[in-house]
């Protein structure tokens, strides 16, 4: 049995550079990545956003252009 974690984090978009928040729905105990789109609430534009999960359930997060 996994133990899912949904927490929401802090970024920037990398279009109008507004404070934005991405929701994390991670199991940390799966290391890996995970990739998927979301628009940016100001400004409406598509980010690429990049989650990895480390090997000791740390967990990273990169917000780029669609398609960069």
């Amino acid at each position: 049995m996994s133990l899912w974690e949904a927490d929401e984090t802090a970024v920037l978009c990398p279009y109008c550079g507004e404070p934005g928040e991405v929701e994390l729905d991670v199991d940390a105990a799966e290391p890996g990545d995970h990739v998927f789109v979301q628009d940016c609430a100001v400004c409406c534009h598509p980010w690429t956003v990049r989650v990895h999960v480390g090997r000791r359930g740390a967990v990273s997060v990169q917000v780029e252009r669609e398609g960069a």
